[in-house]
């Protein structure tokens, strides 16, 4: 890899990042501010994970608080992304980038690694520390210094990585589990400007619903119902130990079971990318890739 590229390649993450991170971190830290100004006035509602001893009640509340930051921005970057299609030509930054001189293509790889990947890993770790700073509060607010000075911090430390690298390698499977359903929104942002995104939608809903009615061929909601349950399933409890079904449900109680259940769910996601539906969809996002390509070598 040379020298200019990678000056190149660092200096289109840069730019994303200098235009991006304040509205990244607002909406990464807004819920748990919240939540930290209401938890004097309010109760503390937390289900089950009430009752754990301290250590684990501190655990299940940075748990919870990363998936709630990461889900946040997940939904931030959603509406977001078909939007990048057209912003270069928009704000006319297409010529900043042309100028360097980067490819078309490496300025798409950048934008769509900052706007995915990059965002939502930095989610995990904003959702970490807040949910640190959760723990704390709601730790002191249920039972005073006591339950504070109860809680064993450092046996936190190993299960809050194990657990941060098996949703690290989630969020990398789970971005390209759904690579073909965020770059078709993009393509059709793209080329069919401000009614891409309803035009597909309404394609698809209509193309399901016929063959589903009028052929009794549910393949249309078959193949998106496995592409998101894929990225689920990767993202997080691949094994499907931590449900709600008595059959298979597992408990974590200790620093071993937290481990050992990390790195045999990230096996099981890993091998679950063998599927045809992943591999496929791979595919189907690399024809959408060259398709954005290609809008924006004609539009320049």
């Amino acid at each position: 890899m040379s020298t200019h590229f990678q000056t190149r390649f660092k200096t289109l993450l840069q730019r994303e990042w200098m235009q991006h991170h304040k509205g990244w971190l607002i909406a990464m830290l807004i819920l748990p501010v919240i939540a930290l100004v209401a938890l004097p006035f309010g109760g503390v509602q937390l289900g089950e994970a009430r009752d754990l001893p301290a250590t684990e009640l501190a655990g299940a509340v940075i748990a919870m608080t990363m998936l709630a930051v990461w889900g946040i921005t997940l939904l931030m970057t959603g509406f977001s992304l078909p939007g990048l299609a057209r912003r270069d030509h928009q704000d006319r930054s297409i010529e900043f980038w042309l100028s360097l001189p980067a490819s078309h293509s490496e300025s798409l790889v950048a934008t769509l690694f900052m706007h995915t990947l990059f965002v939502l890993g930095l989610a995990l770790c904003v959702g970490m520390l807040s949910g640190l700073v959760m723990a704390l509060a709601i730790t002191l607010k249920l039972g005073g210094f006591g339950i504070w000075l109860q809680v064993s911090w450092f046996q936190l430390v190993l299960p809050a990585l194990a657990v941060l690298a098996r949703l690290a390698l989630g969020t990398v499977l789970f971005t390209l589990w759904m690579a073909p359903i965020f770059m078709v929104f993009m393509v059709a942002a793209a080329w069919l400007k401000r009614w891409g995104v309803p035009a597909v939608i309404t394609a698809v809903v209509a193309t399901g619903i016929t063959l589903k009615e009028v052929y009794g061929n549910a393949i249309v909601w078959k193949l998106l119902g496995e592409q998101v349950t894929g990225a689920g399933s990767a993202f997080f409890d691949s094994m499907h130990l931590i449900g709600e079904n008595p059959s298979v449900q597992i408990e974590l109680k200790g620093v071993g079971d937290v481990l050992s259940w990390a790195a045999r769910d990230a096996t099981e996601a890993l091998a679950q990318t063998a599927s045809p539906h992943f591999i496929g969809g791979l595919v189907a996002a690399a024809i959408c890739f060259a398709l954005l390509v290609l809008h924006r070598r004609n539009s320049h």
